[in-house]
């Protein structure tokens, strides 16, 4: 009897071809999510660092929901100047938030009635991953934009310092012009407490602007910041004081609603401010 006859060894280019194949089919969506997946996450990091870095994002979302009728609040639009920077935004977001819905419906579904690639453990533990991920992420949203507020008015500290030094050693008793803030008028006339910007501070040119100033009776100043960054206020606080409720100088209540440490006195603060009573 003879003895079968060996198999022919299998060559290091077989093997490359082999490896190939494997990876190949890796990349076709019907038969493995590795797309998918990667499709997901890199929407997921690119929301994220939105969010850190642009200081419209919340304005953004705002108005995508406006546009989409989620909202009827037409002061949930986004008032920038510059409409097609606005309206650019808008798109990428949706299609940011397309694809991750798209996204989780193939890995959905391919859980459901897909192939074995989708069917497997190691599968199913990587969409739990993505989904815990997502829901981190909406969770902590508000969290997320005010990391990306801090780190980028942290960086401007400096500039703002010789200002806040100028102001408390002369604080302006009447309207008038300074090289640090421009013209400017002062409210109440009596005892001024506010200052109302009447052209843009030469700060702008590096960083965030400002459009009034506050001076409180405990001496902290206040800097009601404009532009991109508006709706949050940059406080210098004397040792033991803190932001807090107030009233400024014409007469507005502005209650607290958050407000975050930035070393050496310095605080990010938002107020709500409320309607003068007549």
């Amino acid at each position: 009897m003879h003895s079968p006859n060996p198999s022919p060894p299998i060559s290091a280019e077989e093997d490359r071809h082999a490896a190939q194949r494997t990876w190949l089919s890796l990349l076709h969506v019907g038969r493995h999510p590795l797309v998918i997946w990667l499709l997901n996450a890199a929407v997921l990091i690119s929301l994220a660092g939105w969010i850190i870095y642009d200081a419209r994002v919340t304005a953004t979302w705002n108005q995508l929901e406006f546009d989409l009728g989620l909202t009827s609040d037409v002061a949930a639009q986004d008032d920038t100047a510059n409409w097609l920077l606005v309206r650019s935004k808008v798109v990428v977001l949706a299609t940011i938030v397309t694809l991750s819905i798209i996204s989780f419906v193939v890995m959905a579904l391919g859980m459901v009635a897909g192939s074995r690639g989708y069917r497997t453990l190691a599968s199913m533990m990587v969409v739990l991953s993505l989904t815990c991920c997502w829901l981190a992420l909406v969770s902590n949203w508000e969290e997320m934009v005010w990391t990306g507020r801090r780190l980028r008015i942290d960086t401007h500290i400096a500039a703002f310092e010789p200002i806040v030094e100028s102001l408390r050693q002369d604080w302006p008793s009447q309207d008038g012009d300074r090289e640090e803030l421009g013209p400017f008028m002062a409210y109440p006339a009596d005892k001024p407490m506010t200052l109302l910007l009447l052209t843009t501070p030469p700060i702008a040119d590096d960083g965030p602007t400002f459009s009034s100033v506050e001076k409180s009776p405990s001496g902290a100043i206040r800097f009601q910041l404009s532009g991109n960054e508006r709706g949050v206020w940059l406080e210098w606080h004397p040792t033991d004081d803190v932001p807090a409720s107030f009233i400024g100088g014409l007469q507005e209540p502005h209650h607290l609603q958050r407000a975050i440490s930035l070393g050496d006195g310095w605080y990010l603060a938002r107020y709500q401010q409320a309607a003068v009573s007549s």
